[in-house]
């Protein structure tokens, strides 16, 4: 599976990097943020730990620790500003990802993704046709669609950046739906 994700060459950004993948294998949550950041190495993993927003996800992992999980973006390979910046994905570029997205999670079979932020979450609604119901504050809502838990949350680094003294309650918060709908 992986294999042919690696191999895409749809949207033109493999020409920045390769598609930033993680490691495959059948779980219970996927975790969606948006695109692939530079790697430093062939080792790296999608919402790495060395992260801000990966460093929030393992404490709720570390929290859920008999629950597999899988890391992953919408778009897969890096876009760069003509400057070779990091910059957001467009539209068409996650829309043309976003039938990997799709394969990873009828392939993966996980039973909860986690969506990481409004361009996540809004781009998922508009490919699987449904309407989320959005957060307050910390409390979330889910959409189950085909047998999957959907679940548009605050998109970790805005919390490290802008929340930072609720880090515990998002944590506990996004656990806690975990262990809820597993």
């Amino acid at each position: 599976m992986i294999e042919q994700i690696r191999m895409c060459q749809k949207c033109g950004l493999c020409r920045n990097q390769k598609p930033l993948l993680d490691a495959e294998k059948k779980c219970q949550v996927f975790w969606v943020g948006l695109s692939a950041k530079k790697m430093e190495s062939d080792e790296e993993i999608p919402l790495s730990p060395d992260t801000n927003t990966g460093m929030l996800i393992q404490k709720i992992e570390e929290m859920c620790q008999e629950v597999i999980t899988y890391k992953t973006n919408l778009v897969k390979c890096l876009p760069l500003t003509e400057q070779q910046k990091l910059r957001y994905p467009n539209k068409k570029e996650i829309d043309t990802c976003y039938g990997n997205l799709s394969y990873e999670i009828n392939t993966l079979s996980p039973k909860i993704v986690f969506l990481l932020g409004e361009k996540v979450y809004t781009s998922v609604e508009k490919h699987l046709n449904i309407k989320f119901e959005k957060w307050n504050d910390f409390k979330y809502h889910y959409k189950e669609h085909e047998g999957v838990y959907y679940v548009p949350v605050h998109h970790p680094s805005y919390v490290y950046v802008y929340k930072r003294k609720l880090i515990d309650e998002y944590v506990e918060s996004i656990g806690n739906m975990i262990s809820s709908l597993l």
